[in-house]
């Protein structure tokens, strides 16, 4: 018995050992190193989002450091992000939270996708984190009072929403029906629902939702469902998996609208590589694009934020879950400047209270810790490139109509 107490009391100063570098151990308390936890998907479905996310965190640590760190009262503290893999599973998220707390950290970046920041943002609050949201965007993870949680990130609601608002605003004549498929996870579904709701308040005519299973690469059997109503758009509310198998598999099937719309997929590298030519003409919904407007000290504007992204990697186009991912690591940042601390209460108060632009746009949170002053922008592949074609103060190239060859 006097054995296992032994170990146990071992282990449990090796996890206190794990916070923040410097005079002391965790990152309550200002210390040279700021540790900052952060759940990830670097194995399973979403571990191509999560390795995008992952660049975007890495980003934002090489160039705030690279400028002295962050001011925090009279001195300058490093930032270093401490990443664990919860395999692309929420529950596993959410356990890497409590994690996190045992070796001391109080303050996190959020995982990739709306069902592991859920998981996460119920144990946040419950331990007395903080954690700043750059990829869950469902709705409903900001309707359960929870007051430690700050999404970067606009709304779920607008993603869809988007796409029907630029199809509306710019094509004449316009597209008369528009179907949906939707993937059957949270995000998805809160996203169909808004678009569905505005399509019909514009006066298009709304096929009923297919859902389909999140991640799941076949998609025939609501296709072929839709076929016979001929929609002139066909809207997916997915992410990557679904979003190539919509595209690929409409083909396949004799099914040609005039365009598709996707959430998340079409500004990945991976849509474009995996559908070459089928890609072209495709519209996605983005949360930024070159073209966003607004400046920060650290990043400078969106182009200058585009710059620094390719010298990082290889002249590689960065795309918006890497913006995103880096915005959520700055409003961190400047929240712990502006509390001039790393205690977790007054992080929770700045951010709350922050309201700044930056290369993402703006930054400011609403009571229930989303931000919604920030637009959703529409990009269309165009010669094998994601381009802004909406809204008109962000246009990078004119929409191209009919999107499909028909």
């Amino acid at each position: 018995m006097r054995l296992k107490i032994a170990v146990i009391v071992a282990l449990a100063l090796a996890v206190a050992g794990c916070g923040s570098k410097g005079d002391v151990t965790t990152n309550n308390a200002p210390t040279g190193t700021l540790t900052i936890g952060a759940s990830l998907s670097s194995t399973g479905s979403l571990a191509r989002e999560g390795i995008l996310t992952k660049e975007g965190y890495d980003v934002c640590v090489n160039v705030v450091n690279a400028k002295g760190g962050v001011p925090v009262g009279n001195q300058k503290m490093k930032l270093e992000i401490k990443y664990q893999d919860d395999t692309s599973k929420s529950d596993v998220a959410g356990q890497l939270m409590d994690q996190f707390n045992d070796q001391g950290l109080k303050l996190i970046l959020g995982p990739y996708g709306s069902g592991a920041t859920s998981a996460a943002a119920a144990i946040v609050e419950r331990n007395k984190q903080v954690m700043v949201d750059s990829s869950g965007a469902d709705d409903a993870i900001f309707t359960k009072g929870y007051k430690r949680t700050f999404a970067v990130l606009s709304p779920a609601t607008l993603y869809a929403t988007s796409m029907v608002e630029a199809i509306n605003e710019l094509v004449t004549p316009k597209p008369t029906t528009i179907a949906f498929i939707s993937a059957d996870d949270g995000f998805s579904k809160t996203s169909t629902t808004a678009a569905v709701a505005r399509a019909q308040a514009l006066g298009f005519t709304v096929i009923p939702p297919e859902f389909v299973p999140a991640n799941t690469t076949d998609v025939s059997s609501a296709l072929t469902k839709i076929k016979p109503t001929n929609p002139d758009v066909i809207i997916g509310s997915a992410h990557l998996n679904e979003g190539v198998a919509i595209v690929k598999q409409s083909a396949e099937l004799g099914l040609h609208p005039k365009a598709f719309g996707e959430t998340v997929a079409p500004p990945t590298p991976s849509f474009i590589t995996t559908l070459a030519k089928s890609a072209e003409g495709v519209l996605g919904s983005t949360q930024w694009t070159i073209k966003t407007q607004g400046t920060d000290k650290y990043f400078g504007s969106a182009t200058d934020y585009a710059k620094t992204f390719a010298n990082q990697f290889g002249g590689r186009a960065v795309e918006y879950h890497g913006a995103e991912a880096t915005a959520a690591c700055l409003a961190l940042a400047l929240a712990v400047e502006k509390a001039g601390s790393t205690d977790p209460d007054k992080v929770r108060d700045a951010l709350a209270g922050l309201d700044v632009p930056s290369f993402f746009g703006p930054i400011k949170f609403s009571p229930t810790g989303q931000n919604l002053t920030k637009k959703m922008g529409v990009i269309q592949i165009q010669n094998g490139k994601p381009v802004s074609v909406w809204p008109k103060e962000a246009v990078e190239a004119p929409l191209k109509w009919p999107g499909t060859a028909v």
